[in-house]
């Protein structure tokens, strides 16, 4: 019985071994990137300054009625220097507003334009960098499976002409980079979805298939510490021992 056992073991422990060993390997593969690689070149903290510009403004009669020009209830306000222009940025339930507070000239300004986009994001560059192309983004022409996920729409996506391909995001609703995007963070993407098993959306990672390829691989893991203590010579003279004492 205990030899049939051993057989059966090992058909199922070799089978099990090819069949998980190939995501065993990803999965090491992507433990390794991710422990020996520079998370701040990852997130594009080489490239960006990251740091916005802010100013303190005084709640004055214009600035009064800028925000009486808005109809809903105000989450958050912050004062920002995007470019040359003094911003409020105003955050509400459902919208957001940018209000102009340039000297004499206090407006509602509800988005950035593409020229103003690609200012702000040279301002905001540690060095000096062309802009290859800006393209604006909506919900209508963005997959789930876009490297720009879950993050505020509509956006500018500025690629910069470096070597990286380096792809900045801005929010113009909040005159904003949401994020920032790069070769070194592509190839960590890719293997955090080989890591994960989520092949669409990349972030759950709670999904059946990495559920069921951790169960066979435990089985896989059961299967080899049986089969060492089936074939194991010092468990065997143990057992041995053990039997010559009773």
């Amino acid at each position: 019985m205990s030899r049939k056992l051993s057989l059966r073991t090992r058909k199922v422990h070799r089978y099990l071994g090819v069949f998980i060993g190939i995501q065993f390997l990803f999965w090491t593969l992507g433990g390794l990137y991710f422990s020996w690689n520079n998370m701040k070149d990852v997130h594009g903290k080489t490239l960006i300054d990251k740091s916005e510009k802010t100013f303190t403004f005084e709640y004055n009669e214009p600035v009064r009625k800028l925000f009486t020009e808005i109809k809903e209830p105000i989450k958050s306000v912050e004062a920002i220097l995007v470019n040359k222009d003094s911003l409020l940025r105003v955050q509400c339930e459902s919208k957001h507003y940018l209000l102009k507070l340039n000297k004499n000239q206090y407006s509602v300004k509800e988005t950035l334009t593409k020229e103003q986009v690609e200012s702000f994001v040279k301002s905001r560059l540690k060095e000096k960098i062309e802009i290859k192309e800006t393209v604006f983004l909506t919900e209508e022409n963005i997959l789930k499976s876009h490297e720009y996920r879950e993050k505020p729409l509509p956006v500018y996506a500025v690629t910069l002409d470096h070597s990286t391909n380096t792809k900045v995001y801005v929010h113009p609703n909040l005159a904003k980079i949401t994020s920032v995007r790069n070769d070194n963070w592509r190839r960590f993407d890719f293997l955090w979805m080989l890591h994960v098993m989520d092949f669409e959306t990349r972030d759950h990672i709670t999904n059946w298939t990495l559920r069921i390829f951790s169960v066979l691989g435990l089985a896989t893991i059961l299967s080899g510490f049986y089969l060492f203590y089936l074939s194991s010579p010092s468990i065997r003279k143990i057992k041995k021992r053990i039997t010559k004492k009773s």
